[in-house]
């Protein structure tokens, strides 16, 4: 059977090789732009498609001008956009057309010029007759006439085209040696009307004129006819072109005397086009020799030539049209055979796998029962694995549930004394901070349990809801009462709208909503900028209760809003160290009420939470107002005094989007540094280069731009990037430490961290750093020994630091420069000039300018001839005095000394 798909395949194959085999070979595109369309160039179009029916593989496209340059131009253009093979061309012009023709010659294109030329070499080849040489004749054939004196007319071409100016220099060559007389010209620009406007003209200022000379034959029917109709019968008329249906014709009906035949040689012309396109040896310059003149003696046998070639190419056309059919008719009957044997080889093949399919439907019916039999056990034994697994969540979960029991004694016993002692009088206000940082976070811990247990309880469905008719205008109103300090304090506005005509009062769970509420508001006031405003919303809406609550805070990216509800979710870019429990609780608590919870969102606008329940009473029940009972304590920051940064005080940059955590840190060093915060990775690098602090402790997980980047950004800018980084991290993973030290982190500290040891990192690392200065510093005796000033700073000087000597050096004679001066010139303030020299250089700024000055005195009396005093003024000191008394202090030894020792050694 295998042996059968394999004969029946190869049959294919050859069917489809043999009919594949028949491709046609690449067909070549040749592009004709005739500058006009009259009976000559119609005559050579005739020929060239007379040539072409002897190739199968070549599209030619006659396009005319019109003898008109401009659209002459559009044509070479099109064949240029449609990539035509090689370009032949009779340029209407020869200066409009030299550039463009430059141009596609330049681009790789052949280019072949037929019947006049252009101004240079830049062509493939060129085709034509020898239009000087029909000048000459025309001249010798004149000179014939019996005229005692030849008076002339000259009808000139085109004005500017190289056949008019060659058939007219031809002329001239001769004109005085035959005794030819020009009497007038004019341009008839090669057609008929013009011609005979510019004879009629010529005739009547010249009635001596015996031969007029038309370059064409058309514009001499033109000035033949000008003379038949002025009684001109004596004056000979000569024409050029000879083409059989204007020129000779008109040699036979008497119209023109004589005309000399301009060979056309369309075919000769396609000829020498493939052989350049198929690399084969053309001739670059063929010039076709001229005949002799068309008269009434020849033109008659000219025409009957003329007609029997036409007949014998339209013959030609019909057998190969006759031809061209044959073959299509050849193909559809080989493409019907070869359908044919393809159908028999496919029922063949059908045959062949229906009686496959049948065996294999048998084997696959007894292997599908012994798999059945394999998954049924299978199945079993998932059933058993589930259950067990089934009974191991469980024990896990009343585990973590009796655990949640367990910490709320311990957090009930830790809550009140924390609590007590937040609120005594007698603790320091560092203590009172710290002992308020716990109460608020021992707060958020029972917040944490009872939100757990809730949702166990939901699991085993276990809770229940407490109704009551509550008038809920009134318990909304109470409840984000509790949040008006906290709005305050963080510059928020809080509204609260309410139906002003009635009070809505409901069936409710009053402890369940003001949990819903609580959650709902601390998530808008946690997320919400300075200067922002939430909203709450209570309104009715037919059967329904409408709570929303409103932000305009960070929002919700798109791709986490669908999440945000789910239970322990957390969005990593907004909340990352969040529990994901509150929404995921306020969701469990709508849906026990009959309700809906959605969330709408836009990143940056704000965030809108919308709660929809059923409007219903308890019947015989009261209507009460619920009280609040909600404590924002967990979520208000803990006050801290404000904090001014002096110059000569170390200073402490925290970056962490806790607040708490920068309130912690801030508390332990504030002891012993001025400590400033910043809540974001963005706020921190505004806050770094405003006060340019002696170091930076920066978390690494942040919102927005993380730690990672704030480091970057840190070492990247000069004002900063002598600044020490600790990065405080939840994670101990070499990869984030790897990470964090190629940002540019100087050390790590875990979270949690313990403070003395943190306050002992912090001094190392600024203690290091300043070490490091001090050792870069180069004595100063030897600081000028190569008869050059050197930095302030010396090895361990950055950019910033050479901007610095620089702007002092351009100053160095001004005795009244001042800090704020250079502050300005380097684009910074005087508070970051101070601390940024100061931490590279170890000198205040005074220092490091009376230092530069100083260096810059000692190459001065080394190296010039220059007095004490000179240096002096010449350094910006106000006084010789002051300025010994300095110099002394910083080199060992009075400027004199210096000055003395120099000359000796010269």
């Amino acid at each position: 059977m295998r042996a059968i798909l394999r004969a029946v395949a190869l049959s294919i194959l050859c069917c489809l090789c043999l009919y594949g085999c028949r491709q046609d070979s690449p067909r070549l595109r040749v592009g004709v732009s005739q500058c006009s369309d009259d009976d000559w160039r119609r005559k050579m179009n005739e020929e060239i498609h007379r040539e072409m029916l002897l190739h199968d593989n070549v599209d030619v496209e006659i396009r005319s001008a019109g003898d008109n340059s401009d659209r002459q131009i559009a044509d070479l253009q099109y064949f240029m956009d449609n990539d035509f093979d090689i370009i032949v061309v009779a340029p209407n012009e020869v200066a409009k057309l030299t550039p463009v023709i430059n141009k596609i010659y330049d681009s790789g294109k052949p280019v072949i010029l037929f019947d006049r030329s252009i101004d240079n070499d830049k062509f493939t080849a060129f085709q034509g007759a020898d239009n000087r040489q029909i000048g000459n004749l025309v001249a010798r054939y004149a000179a014939t006439m019996p005229f005692p004196e030849i008076r002339m007319l000259e009808i000139h071409g085109l004005e500017g085209s190289s056949p008019a100016i060659l058939r007219h220099e031809g002329l001239m060559d001769l004109a005085d040696s035959l005794n030819i007389h020009i009497v007038g010209d004019g341009y008839g620009n090669w057609n008929y009307e013009d011609a005979r406007i510019v004879t009629e003209q010529l005739l009547r200022q010249h009635p001596e004129t015996n031969v007029i000379y038309a370059h064409n034959d058309r514009m001499a029917i033109g000035a033949a006819d000008v003379a038949d109709s002025l009684g001109r019968h004596d004056i000979m008329i000569i024409g050029v072109d000879a083409a059989p249906s204007i020129g000779i014709k008109a040699v036979v009906d008497g119209k023109i005397d004589v005309t000399f035949l301009y060979p056309t040689n369309g075919g000769q012309l396609l000829k020498t086009a493939l052989a350049i396109l198929q690399g084969e040896p053309y001739e670059a310059m063929k010039i076709d020799p001229i005949p002799g003149p068309v008269t009434l003696s020849n033109a008659e046998i000219l025409l009957m030539q003329d007609d029997a070639l036409r007949n014998e190419t339209a013959k030609f056309a019909f057998f190969q049209n006759k031809e061209l059919a044959l073959l299509q008719q050849m193909n559809v009957q080989r493409m019907m055979l070869i359908g044919t044997v393809i159908i028999l080889l496919l029922f063949a093949i059908i045959i062949y796998l229906l009686m496959r399919h049948y065996w294999s439907s048998v084997r696959y019916k007894t292997k599908m029962e012994e798999t059945n039999a394999t998954l049924a056990k299978n199945r079993d034994e998932l059933d058993r694995l589930y259950h067990q697994l089934q009974e191991a969540t469980g024990s896990k979960l009343a585990w973590f549930t009796n655990v949640s029991h367990d910490l709320r004694t311990p957090l009930t016993l830790i809550a009140d004394p924390v609590h007590q002692l937040s609120e005594a009088d007698n603790i320091t206000p560092r203590q009172r901070t710290l002992m308020q940082l716990a109460d608020k976070n021992v707060k958020r811990l029972q917040r944490l349990v009872n939100q757990i247990l809730d949702i166990r309880k939901h699991d085993n469905e276990e809770m229940r809801l407490t109704l009551s008719d509550v008038n809920l205008s009134a318990s909304l109103r109470n409840w984000t009462m509790s949040f008006r300090d906290l709005a305050r304090k963080r510059h928020l506005k809080l509204i609260t709208d309410t139906p002003a005509d009635h009070d809505i009062v409901a069936a409710i769970d009053a402890e369940k909503m003001e949990r819903i509420v609580f959650n709902l508001l601390s998530n808008a006031f946690k997320f919400t900028p300075e200067g922002g405003t939430i909203t709450v919303v209570l309104g009715q809406e037919g059967e329904n209760v409408v709570m929303k609550v409103k932000d305009t805070g960070i929002g919700i990216p798109a791709d986490e809003i669908n999440h945000v509800m789910e239970r322990f979710f957390r969005t990593e870019t907004i909340n990352p160290n969040g529990s994901g429990i509150g929404l995921a609780l306020s969701k469990v608590f709508v849906e026990m009420h009959g309700g809906t919870i959605t969330v709408e969102s836009k990143v940056n606008v704000g965030t809108v939470f919308t709660i929809t329940f059923p409007l219903r009473t308890v019947e015989n029940a009261a209507t009460v107002s619920a009280p609040s009972t909600i404590d924002t304590k967990e979520i208000e920051e803990v006050e801290t005094s404000e904090i001014e940064v002096e110059d000569d005080a170390p200073v402490v940059l925290v970056i962490d989007d806790n607040r708490d955590i920068c309130t912690l840190i801030s508390t332990e060093l504030s002891d012993r540094y001025t400590v400033v915060t910043a809540s974001s990775g963005a706020e921190g690098i505004k806050i770094a280069t405003k006060f340019v602090p002696d170091l930076v402790i920066c978390d690494v997980m942040m919102p927005g731009m993380d730690g990672y980047e704030v480091c970057k950004r840190l070492k990247a800018d000069e004002l900063t990037s002598h600044i020490p980084i600790l990065m405080l991290t939840a994670c101990g993973l070499d990869e984030q430490r790897i990470e964090g030290y190629i940002s540019g982190a100087d050390a790590y500290m875990p979270k949690p961290f313990d403070s003395t040891m943190l306050c002992a990192r912090c001094e190392s690392l600024i203690k290091n750093r300043r070490l490091i200065y001090e050792k870069g510093k180069i004595d100063p005796r030897s600081a000028t020994e190569n008869g050059q000033p050197i930095n302030v700073a010396n090895a361990v000087s950055d950019g910033f630091i050479e901007r610095f000597n620089t702007a002092v050096e351009e100053e160095i004679g001004n005795p009244d420069i001042t800090v704020e001066e250079l502050a300005e010139r380097m684009g910074v303030s005087r508070v970051q000039l101070y601390r940024k020299v100061k931490a590279t250089t170890g000198y205040s700024v005074a220092e490091c300018i009376r230092v530069i000055r100083l260096k810059r005195a000692a190459v001065m009396l080394k190296t010039t001839d220059t007095t004490v005093s000179e240096t002096a003024y010449a350094v910006g000191f106000s006084s010789p005095g002051y300025f010994t008394r300095c110099y002394k202090d910083y080199f060992g030894e009075s400027p004199s000394d210096t000055h003395n020792r120099v000359y000796k050694a010269r």
